[in-house]
C-alpha cells in the first residue's frame, strides 16, 4: 500500500488505473423535484470530474479508521464495486472530513481529502444534484 502516494492524477474513460487504485468521480444526476430553478434546459447530466487516488483513499481510511470517517468507510469499494455518495450520507461525509487535522497526513491523503471534501460542499449546496462515485474499476 502507498500511503504516501504520488496523489491524484485526472482520469478519462480509457485511461489505466492500477489495481490498488480507486477511480473517484464527480457526477451530475437528474433532480425530479422543484429547485427553484429559472426556466431553460436541464443541465447536463453524467461524470463531471474523475480522478484516480493513487492509493490514497484506501490508505487514509486505513490510517484514520472506521471511528474518524465512518461515512468513508462504509463507502469505500470492493475491489471489484463502485459505490455512490448520494445526498443523504453527503453531510456527515463532510462534517468528518472537516473534523480530520489533514496537516498531519501525507500529502497524497491531504489532497484525496480535500478533493471529497470539496465535492461534499458543492453537492450539498446544489440539494441532490450531485453525487460522489468510488470505483475500484474503471
Amino acid at each position: 500500500m502507498r500511503s504516501a502516494a504520488g496523489g491524484l492524477r485526472p482520469c478519462g474513460p480509457d485511461d489505466e488505473v492500477a489495481e490498488d487504485e480507486y477511480v473517484l468521480g464527480l457526477y451530475r444526476v437528474p433532480v425530479k423535484a422543484r429547485t427553484g430553478r429559472k426556466a431553460g434546459p436541464a443541465p447536463q447530466t453524467g461524470r463531471l470530474e474523475a480522478y484516480a487516488d493513487g492509493g490514497a483513499l484506501r490508505a487514509v481510511v486505513r490510517r484514520l479508521g472506521e471511528r474518524s470517517l465512518p461515512t468513508l468507510a462504509r463507502h469505500e469499494p470492493d475491489l471489484d464495486f463502485s459505490s455512490r455518495i448520494r445526498q443523504p450520507s453527503m453531510a456527515a461525509l463532510v462534517r468528518e472530513i472537516e473534523r480530520v487535522d489533514v496537516a498531519r497526513l501525507p500529502a497524497g491523503e491531504r489532497e484525496v481529502l480535500g478533493l471529497l471534501l470539496d465535492w461534499g460542499r458543492r453537492a450539498l449546496a446544489e440539494n441532490g444534484a450531485l453525487r460522489i462515485e468510488i470505483d475500484a474499476v474503471q
